[in-house]
Parts: structure tokens; C-alpha cells; sequence
């Protein structure tokens, strides 16, 4: 049961158990010296120790029930209601009792005279609800539904339909539970109710159908709540249904801003491969040019990535973009031999390693370019030693320092790494047969 449920059906509010006790409750002060002070903290009661005069004083005893209560602490403070029903026999004390039973999960000696009150007053809704709420804890659901159905007979309110419907949900009578969902749900229009009608129908009665029009239908209606339209995301992910699941999550997005959407949008765009929408989106709705970037990446538009991966460098200062500009400018030169470009390139890696770049990936990057491009094949053996000692298994850092040994002429040391790189990738990929071949060659 919700908690909104639970507090629905409270029948004794804290003003009337104000009105009782204002006019004659004296407070006990106790006397606190100056030394004892700082550590004193008038909230901390100890368990209850009750002598025979504090149970005589009714006033004290509501009080602590009602501070308990208020605390949260159900079990402790109905430990005290309890007190004050047999001390008093009152019918409100009893209603306390069972409601903070109800509230702590404990059991109450008191639902059979729960019962025998709720006989005597047919006409009282709130008793009856108190009544099928211990019904549905003990899965008495024979018990529930007979309250359920005179409660929503006499009553007629939403959260009676959606109490009724609990004892139907625990028998597994699920179309039952619907029928009594639905009504609950179209006298208040309650995004929970509309959540436990569509669960019911997908998980239990599998009508996915039934589940989505319903979701739909609010969502056509209403708002695009987060409750509601993540729902619809769980069914449409789990279905693979990508553009009605797009369509939601750019509703979530237009609604709350929230980061976590804008990127589920740009990862279906991804998915589906559809870059153009994912950059026209990252440019008009949602301004993020580290995900602009990876798109442009994704794309292969080198050109676009590296105007990003600058601009991104000065409002950032992280060397990791002067790194990512280095590739960029490297992949996007139509010419890979040209001094000029690479003189560039060298200069924004050796600035970005200077400045504490220590991700492996660049490391192999700028490695393999020195070793590659001849422009100095044992600093580029050295720093892609560095990059293999966080990733010593890696194969592509592999293929990188066999291609380094290859080009020092160290045939036996080349053939040992580029083994391993074969071992593990084979020889589709058309680099690594390549190298492969070379390095054998220049073993024998």
C-alpha cells in the first residue's frame, strides 16, 4: 500500500488529540545545569520504562505516542496507544493502535474488535478501509473482497476501487483487478493507478497492446511525466521499438531538461546511425559539443571533429584535447605524409604528454604515428611501452610495438609481439596480415 493510502485512512487526526489533552496537560520540565547542557538532547527517550504513576497520567502517555508517531517510529508508538486503549477502552485509541500497527507491519491483538466496531457501524468508510488493509496483510483475500465490495458500494471514491483491487491482484484474478483499477483511475486520473493497470496488463496479462494505448492515450492527454513515460520506455526498449521509444524520450527531454534524455536521444540516433538528425538535435536543442564531437567522430567528418576538439580546448584547458585534435588533424588530412600537418600533429601530442596525458590510447596513437611515419622510431617504441604497461594484452598496442621492433631491424623481438597480436585477432583485419607478413618475412 502507498503511503498516501495509508495516511488516507488515519481516523484520529493530531488536533483532536490536541483538543483533549490542551486544556489539562501540565509539561514535566526537567531541570538541566549549565554543565550537562551542551550534551543534553531532550529527544532522546530511552525504551519505555512505565512505573504505575506514568500510566495513570493519560496526558503523558499521548504525548509519547504522538511524538513517536511523528518520528516515524510506528512500533514504539503504538506500544503506547496500546497502553492508553486498555487503560481507557476509548474506541479512538483503538484506531490509533491498529492504524500504527498497520503502519509498523506489526500485529494487532485488537482487528477482531476492529471487526465486531466496523458491524455495530456499518456506515463507517474509514473503519471499513482500516479493516481491508489488515485483510490484504494476512492475504485474507476472501475477507478483503467482501469489505472491498461494500466499501466501494457505500463509498465510491478512487482509492476504495484501488483498495478493492488488492485482494483481487494477490488471488492472481488480474482481469478483475483491472476492471477495478480502471475505475479507480478514471474518477481521479492518478499516474500510480494508470502505472499498476498498465504493469498488470503487459507483465501478468500480457496485452502489451492494452498496456501501450493506455500509456499513449495519457501521454496524448497529459504531460509526458517522467513516472508514466518511462514506462513506456521499458516496453518500447524491451519490444525494439526505436522510433516510437525516440518520440518519447524527445517528449521526457522537452519536459525536463534532464541530461540523462538528450543523450538517450543521441545514442538512438547513433544506434540507428542516423548522424545528421543527431547533430541538427546537439546544435538546436541541446548544446553539448563533447557529444557533438563523438558524433562528427561516428561520422568520420575528421574536419568537423577537429574545429570541436579546438574550441573544446580553449574554454576546457584539458590536454586531452589537444590530444583528440592531434588525431582529429591526422585523420582528417587527405595527404598523411605531409611534413607540415604532421609537424602539427607531433606539436599537439608532445604539448598534450607535457601537460600529463597519460591515457593509453593517445600514448598508442602518437607511438605508432613516430614509429609509422619514421619520425623517430625509438621514442615511439618507448611511448607505446607506456601505453602497454596499463594495458599490457591489448593487441593493437601489440601491433603497434612490433611494428616499432620491425623498424629497428629487431626481427626476433618483432616476431615475439606480433605472434601474440595474431593469436588474438587473427588475420582479417587487413594492418595486422600486413605487418604480419613483413615481420615474418624479415625473420628468416
Amino acid at each position: 500500500m502507498s503511503r498516501s493510502n495509508r495516511l488516507y485512512i488515519v481516523l484520529v487526526s493530531f488536533l483532536s488529540i490536541f483538543v483533549l489533552i490542551s486544556c489539562s496537560y501540565t509539561p514535566n520540565v526537567k531541570k538541566v545545569t549549565k554543565e550537562e547542557l551542551p550534551n543534553y538532547n531532550p529527544k532522546h527517550f530511552s525504551k519505555p520504562n512505565i512505573n504505575s504513576d506514568r500510566i495513570a497520567n493519560e496526558n503523558d502517555l499521548i504525548i509519547q505516542a504522538i511524538w513517536y508517531e511523528m518520528q516515524g517510529d510506528f512500533k514504539q508508538s503504538n506500544y503506547f496507544y496500546n497502553i492508553l486503549y486498555d487503560k481507557t477502552g476509548s474506541v479512538e485509541y483503538m484506531f490509533r493502535e491498529l492504524t500504527t500497527a498497520l503502519y509498523g507491519g506489526i500485529s494487532s491483538k485488537n482487528i477482531s474488535k476492529l471487526e465486531e466496531w466496523t458491524k455495530k457501524n456499518p456506515d463507517n468508510i474509514a473503519s471499513k478501509r482500516l479493516l481491508i488493509s489488515f485483510y490484504i496483510n494476512e492475504r485474507m483475500n476472501q475477507k478483503a473482497k467482501k469489505v472491498g465490495s461494500e466499501l466501494i458500494s457505500e463509498s465510491g471514491k478512487a482509492i476504495d476501487f484501488e483498495l478493492s483491487a488488492s485482494p483481487y491482484i494477490l488471488s492472481g484474478e488480474y482481469k478483475e483487478a483491472v476492471k477495478l483499477l480502471e475505475k479507480a483511475y478514471n474518477k481521479s486520473f492518478n499516474e500510480d493507478i494508470l502505472i499498476k493497470i498498465t504493469t498488470i496488463l503487459a507483465n501478468y496479462l500480457h496485452d502489451i497492446d492494452g498496456a501501450i494505448e493506455h500509456l499513449e492515450r495519457y501521454r496524448g492527454q497529459n504531460r509526458c511525466s517522467e513516472k508514466v513515460c518511462n514506462q513506456l520506455v521499458e516496453i518500447y526498449t524491451k519490444l525494439q521499438q526505436i522510433n516510437p521509444l525516440m518520440s518519447v524520450y524527445h517528449d521526457m527531454y522537452k519536459e525536463t531538461k534532464k541530461d540523462v534524455y538528450a543523450v538517450k536521444i543521441v545514442e538512438g540516433y547513433i544506434y540507428t546511425e542516423n548522424f545528421n538528425k543527431a547533430i541538427k538535435f546537439l546544435k538546436n536543442e541541446y548544446n553539448n559539443d563533447e557529444l557533438l564531437y563523438e558524433l562528427y567522430l561516428a561520422k568520420k567528418d575528421y574536419s568537423s571533429a577537429l574545429d570541436i576538439a579546438e574550441k573544446l580546448f580553449v574554454t576546457q584547458k584539458k590536454p586531452k584535447w589537444l590530444a583528440e585534435s592531434a588525431m582529429a588533424l591526422y585523420e582528417s588530412a587527405e595527404n598523411k605524409n605531409d611534413d607540415t600537418m604532421l609537424k602539427k600533429v607531433i606539436n599537439k601530442f608532445e604539448k598534450a604528454l607535457n601537460a600529463g596525458i597519460k591515457d593509453s590510447v593517445y600514448l598508442n596513437y602518437y607511438g605508432y604515428t613516430l614509429i609509422d611515419k619514421n619520425i623517430d622510431i625509438a621514442r615511439g617504441v618507448e611511448i607505446v611501452k607506456d601505453a602497454l604497461k596499463e594495458h599490457p594484452d591489448n593487441s593493437y598496442y601489440l601491433d603497434s610495438l612490433a611494428w616499432g621492433y620491425y623498424k629497428l631491424n629487431l626481427c626476433k623481438k618483432a616476431y615475439i609481439e606480433m605472434k601474440k597480436v595474431v593469436d588474438i585477432e587473427g588475420l582479417d583485419e587487413e594492418d595486422i596480415a600486413e605487418h604480419w607478413t613483413t615481420i615474418q618475412n624479415c625473420n628468416r
